[in-house]
């Protein structure tokens, strides 16, 4: 049976033309080569946030857009801390409700919903009750997959889970999510690959294509990001829906023969 498949791409951090990005990361290399290969087995990627390198600007954006033009699926948007959401509606076209940049995208077997949990000058994230009851709304009678930039899990820590979406909004949030079918609540902005248990189904992040987070000995570190996704899909129907983590490199991969 045919199944949809949907590539989540996130934290890509393009600097502007010129800007300096952390040493020895290819945040542009990497975003390349992900949506190339998502390209050619996705129905379309969805990006989760965190697409500019640090504050959203003109020329973040400019550079960000060059690099998504190479995409020959359709590439849909979400707004994370480092972005401007207004400024990404306006420059790429995005739909919103209320000012916010969210918006469903009907698929075979089931639909893409998603949340703009940004709000300019805060790292962590949140949701009005609009967003929650617009999002009730478009839950009903659809198996749906819901992204946003901040997570609804915990990560274990303090300092990560300080800047995840806030507590008010995971409650409204979860007692949204179980009320229907929902393959999974996936997010980004912790720049590290996480899964839980989330209101009767699954909360996840995805990696960063960027570079990845951590502690080393107590200190906050960074290693070098991979071109890579969590892909997303399901069958026609709408049933069997799995994800998993493609890491896309070409020279680690050997033919067996």
């Amino acid at each position: 049976m045919p199944r949809t498949v949907i590539a989540q791409i996130s934290d890509t951090h393009i600097p502007g033309i010129g800007e300096e990005t952390h040493a020895w990361a290819d945040p542009v290399g990497n975003l390349t080569a992900a949506l190339a290969h998502a390209s050619h087995r996705c129905a379309g990627v969805v990006i989760t946030g965190d697409c500019a390198a640090k504050a959203g600007t003109d020329e973040e954006y400019a550079a960000f857009a060059e690099v998504i033009a190479t995409a020959t699926v359709p590439v849909w948007l979400a707004p994370g801390n480092h972005d401007d959401s207004a400024k990404m509606q306006r420059l790429f076209n995005l739909p919103s409700v209320n000012g916010r940049c969210d918006y469903v995208v009907d698929l075979p077997g089931g639909r893409l919903v998603v949340l703009d949990s940004s709000r300019l000058g805060r790292e962590d994230g949140s949701l009005d009750e609009s967003q929650t009851d617009w999002l009730d709304k478009q839950l009903q009678g659809h198996r749906s997959l819901v992204v946003m930039h901040h997570p609804c899990i915990r990560v274990g820590g303090p300092l990560f889970d300080s800047i995840r979406l806030d507590k008010d909004s995971t409650s409204r949030l979860a007692a949204v999510v179980a009320r229907h079918e929902v393959y999974a609540v996936s997010a980004g902005h912790a720049h590290m690959s996480c899964f839980a248990a989330f209101a009767g189904t699954q909360g996840m992040i995805a990696p960063s294509c960027a570079y990845e987070f951590g502690m080393v000995d107590g200190t906050f570190s960074y290693q070098l990001g991979e071109p890579q996704y969590l892909e997303h899909s399901w069958s026609a129907d709408g049933s069997n829906y799995l994800a998993r983590i493609v890491t896309v490199e070409p020279s680690l991969w050997r033919s067996i023969r």
